[in-house]
């Protein structure tokens, strides 16, 4: 099927251009994302020299707006402005950000003037239909959410819940069975704005930052309620981000969840003194390093030698970006492979190669983690030269 017979979607997760050369971020990916019709990413940052450094914040992730131009011209056409660091440079950077992207053809949901602009969908018009993009975060500090007076972000939070797996004995400072209840009033707004969309649109994809970062495979029971519940309220796609990881992908009600989609070209230069510095994730004292090796293990944020951009565990090099194409046969959705290497511009490898290989076979060890049935048939088609995975549900 060619691309004038159906509607294409590509979604990558956390994306921010941070590096002396910035057009080069997407030099591998950006032909086959001019190619889809609707091309989408968590912006994980702020293009701003309006700064007024959040107090909540933790380590700001701002960058100079030159850097912003990569985003448009890499074929990213729609990006979500709800996630933990959009208004770490106050909210007057938030809106300069939300400026930016939208004066050069970008599209933004997730945040806004307002309460209500935060919670409007970006709407594209494709040949084939309109499709509308809601984004939220449920991962975020204190004071980020948008009010019906004030700037930030749509939120989707849930309260957090500690009880005891063994409820017959004592044994204190055993870690506890962790459970959520979602916030009445969020949900409630999630579904309103699910069901106005879908009046609006043809095809609804909801965007979540959510999840748990210092555990690969984990997925929350947060996470799950939300995507179904979005899916039920009518949305046809559910993208999640946040995790750094890669994560599993399940069908629910013939729809798919991408629970994680990790970070594609997220630059954090100098990482760790900005850590250092704001005595943040466990840079600090003896007591605080303690407690973050504890915390983070092996997947502890910090320094990587060769990779000055990207301060993660080495699986955080396995990526890739959804593929989602809409015809008259119906639904085709794939992921298509990609890795990172120390440049930190994100390179498509066909599953059947190595780096391919093991990119695929980390989708499954997540899917199989949280029993997710679903099954990935290894360069199956092709866009714009690049193999694609394909994905379907499992028995």
């Amino acid at each position: 099927m060619s691309h004038t017979e159906e509607l294409r979607i590509v979604a990558i997760g956390d994306a921010f251009v941070h590096r002396e050369e910035p057009q080069e971020a997407f030099q591998h990916v950006s032909r086959a994302f001019r190619s889809a019709d609707v091309a989408f990413a968590n912006l994980e940052g702020v293009y701003s020299k309006t700064l007024e450094r959040a107090p909540s914040a933790g380590v700001p992730v701002i960058a100079d707006p030159l850097h912003a131009s990569s985003i448009a011209s890499s074929g990213i056409n729609v990006v979500s402005l709800a996630n933990n660091h959009s208004v770490d440079g106050g909210t007057l950077a938030l809106l300069e950000t939300r400026s930016l992207m939208q004066v050069s053809g970008v599209a933004t949901a997730g945040a806004g003037e307002d309460s209500a602009a935060a919670h409007a969908p970006a709407v594209v018009d494709t040949d084939r239909g309109r499709v509308a993009v809601l984004a939220y975060a449920s991962v975020f500090p204190h004071g980020y959410e948008a009010r019906p007076g004030a700037p930030g972000l749509a939120a989707l939070r849930a309260h957090t819940l500690y009880s005891p797996w063994e409820t017959n004995e004592w044994n204190p400072g055993l870690m506890p069975r962790v459970s959520t209840v979602p916030d009445e009033g969020d949900m409630a707004d999630l579904r309103e704005d699910v069901a106005k969309a879908r009046e609006r649109a043809d095809l609804v994809i909801a965007s979540f930052h959510w999840g748990d970062f210092t555990r690969p495979f984990v997925l929350t029971d947060h996470e799950t309620r939300t995507a179904r519940a979005a899916v039920d309220a009518g949305a046809d796609v559910v993208l999640g981000h946040h995790h750094h990881l890669l994560r599993g992908i399940e069908f629910y009600r013939g729809k798919p969840i991408f629970y994680g989609l990790g970070h594609f070209a997220f630059d954090l230069p100098g990482l760790e003194e900005r850590l250092q510095k704001a005595a943040y994730l466990g840079r600090g004292d003896a007591r605080l390093r303690r407690e973050s090796a504890r915390r983070f293990g092996e997947h502890r944020i910090g320094a990587r030698e060769g990779y000055p951009l990207l301060p993660f565990h080495p699986d955080g090099r396995l990526t890739g970006f959804a593929v989602l194409s809409y015809g008259e046969g119906g639904l085709r959705t794939g992921f298509a492979p990609c890795v990172l290497g120390p440049d930190n511009s994100p390179r498509p490898v066909a599953a059947s190669a190595p780096e391919g290989k093991e990119v695929v076979d980390y989708l499954e060890r997540a899917c199989a983690f949280e029993e997710l049935p679903t099954r990935f048939e290894r360069d199956a088609f092709e866009i714009e030269g690049i193999a694609i995975t394909a994905v379907t549900p499992g028995a």
